[in-house]
């Protein structure tokens, strides 16, 4: 006989612990953003940045088409905060064949924070093909990103799925100042997704961003900007263990013709990232060691947010473990260990300081999972923290994990 639908879920819950390798969530689209080619980032990543954004990866995985709140929250200095969130709704009409779509986000990549309210329908199509149209819409009309979207129904669970997006859409008859677009922004999504039949499923994602001119008058800059990032996930079952490898990659070209600068200056990105665990699914406390690796190489002009050119080079290992320890049916605790060796070389940009680091930094974390709603599979988790390497506290994370 099968388990009551509360104890399923609670099982789930517990075989469900995994590890969402990438801190910026690739696997959907990431639309070109004309803050993020003009403007930049707006903070200095110190050494320790990575050892926290990592450690505040979400630890309770949704399915990619699945409904419900996903969001995460942690401190990386004592003024700034990682934010990761995802509220994703979707509402069928009377016809099942059709929906009205609602997708909210707040995230940070490597240009700075963002926030996308994406709305629209899709339509079904022979049960095998969706079709979708949506919209980041502002009431400035320039601003307003359109996406259409192609979803082809794989045979056992698995899709293709392609999206077109036009970033600031209407840009050059609707802007209120001089500014414009030269060669106009877009951006296309690619993924593939598949279930395979011994457990294990895969993940491809795609965002390239071709070469866009972007004339910003107010801001006395033109930018020509292209950019690829690239994701893989692969996850499996076997021997009693659980494997999961994560890749993400990016590449980022920009050249900036300052009013200032005659000449204009060059802004370089290179980004790789692995991510590779191992779980005893067979033990009571599953037990966890994982190891990733990062490089982050970006030279040139950072945009007028720090208003200076520089050079950052990071390379950093880390290695970390974790338990799943049950308390009962609503309570479990998740203590992780982080322990990595920050190599990092900056030189000066503005007011970010010059760096040369090459520190072995550590963290301890507590997780404290909480089940709100066991029907839904809703977990609440509570992670307080502590630094290693200067015993000190490490920063705080809650994440809430709400399945609709």
């Amino acid at each position: 006989m099968d388990a009551p639908r509360p104890a399923r879920v609670i099982a789930g819950l517990i075989t469900t612990v995994t590890l969402e390798a990438g801190a910026m969530n690739w696997h959907q689209p990431q639309p070109w953003r004309a803050d993020a080619v003009v403007q930049g980032r707006d903070q200095d990543y110190n050494s320790e940045r990575f050892l926290h954004v990592f450690s505040y990866r979400h630890l309770s995985s949704m399915g990619p088409l699945e409904d419900g709140i996903r969001g995460t929250a942690g401190s990386v200095t004592g003024d700034r905060l990682y934010l990761d969130f995802q509220y994703r709704q979707t509402f069928p009409f009377d016809n099942p064949d059709r929906a009205f779509l609602l997708d909210v986000q707040r995230g940070e990549d490597f240009d700075g924070d963002f926030q996308r309210q994406v709305v629209g329908f899709r339509q079904t199509l022979g049960g095998r093909w969706q079709l979708s149209l949506r919209g980041d819409l502002f009431s400035d009309k320039s601003q307003t990103d359109i996406y259409f979207g192609v979803r082809r129904l794989l045979a056992g669970g698995g899709w293709l799925e392609a999206q077109w997006v036009l970033p600031d859409a209407y840009f050059n008859d609707k802007t209120g100042g001089d500014s414009e677009m030269r060669r106009r922004p877009h951006t296309l999504f690619l993924q593939w997704h598949r279930p395979h039949g011994d457990g294990a499923v895969t993940t491809v994602s795609l965002n390239h961003s071709p070469r866009s001119v972007l004339d910003d008058r107010d801001e006395g800059v033109e930018v020509t900007s292209r950019q690829t990032r690239l994701a893989l996930s692969h996850g499996r079952r076997w021997g009693g263990w659980g494997w999961r490898l994560d890749l993400e990659a990016e590449r980022t070209r920009r050249h900036h013709d300052l009013d200032e600068v005659p000449g204009g200056i060059p802004f370089e990105r290179d980004m790789e990232a692995v991510t590779l665990s191992a779980t005893r699914l067979r033990h009571r406390w599953q037990p966890e060691l994982g190891v990733r690796y990062l490089r982050l190489d970006e030279s040139g002009w950072f945009g007028r947010e720090v208003n200076d050119a520089g050079r950052v080079k990071r390379r950093e290992p880390l290695l970390f473990s974790s338990l799943n320890i049950p308390l009962n049916e609503r309570h479990r605790l998740l203590p992780a260990l982080y322990v990595s060796r920050a190599g990092v070389e900056q030189d000066a940009i503005g007011d970010w300081s010059e760096r040369d680091d090459d520190d072995w930094i550590g963290k301890l974390s507590v997780p404290w999972q909480i089940v709100l709603a066991r029907e839904q599979g809703a977990v609440l988790t509570i992670a307080p923290s502590v630094r290693l390497h200067r015993a000190a506290f490490g920063g705080g994370n809650v994440q809430l994990h709400w399945p609709l």
